[in-house]
């Protein structure tokens, strides 16, 4: 009996099957998932809580992803404005048509946050770590990935960023700030 259970435990091991089944899913298999969409849109909302005000301020529209470095947020309420990063820019368009560019690598508090996001969309883990501590919780149908900044100056605003989904499609960012406030993003494909 004690035979016939060791050899099928080295057949279940040395299969196909038995790999897949004992292999443990990581931060490293999640971003090879992510790595391999080449551009996304999707619907947005997203909702602030600040501790100043009793509501919540929404706000709605589109994402859009395209490898390797190019995310854009174009917000339709409560008004409309376009925030795009391509490689190290940073572009605010706003509802009048003012039109204001920046260098990420000249303000790291923004620069980290966009990577959180865009790194996250590339499945690049090295720039993620490069700014944050990165910790996976879940499975591929059901993941939640915490990221924890390491800059000081990241530090004194942001406490916490939490990003879930499933697969490899993003479904909401959390980002809980130092003063206690936070925002919440639905993230939802486009039809």
């Amino acid at each position: 009996m004690r035979r016939a259970a060791a050899a099928l435990a080295v057949m279940l091991a040395l299969s196909p099957i038995g790999p897949a089944w004992a292999a443990e899913w990581g931060v490293a298999d999640l971003m090879a998932s992510l790595a391999e969409v080449r551009s996304d849109k999707a619907r947005f909302v997203e909702k602030g809580f600040v501790s100043l005000l009793k509501e919540p301020v929404e706000s709605s529209g589109t994402l859009s992803y395209e490898r390797p470095d190019k995310v854009e947020k174009r917000t339709e309420k409560p008004r409309s404005e376009s925030l795009k990063v391509e490689g190290d820019k940073l572009t605010l368009t706003q509802a009048d048509g003012t039109v204001r560019s920046v260098s990420l690598s000249s303000m790291p508090e923004i620069e980290a946050y966009v990577e959180s996001i865009r790194a996250t969309l590339a499945g690049d883990l090295p720039t993620l770590r490069h700014f944050y501590n990165v910790a996976l919780e879940g499975v591929r149908d059901g993941w939640t990935l915490q990221l924890t900044p390491l800059g000081p100056d990241v530090r004194e605003m942001v406490r916490l960023i939490v990003i879930s989904g499933q697969q490899n499609r993003i479904g909401e960012i959390v980002v809980y700030q130092t003063d206690g406030d936070r925002s919440v993003m639905t993230i939802t494909p486009e039809p």
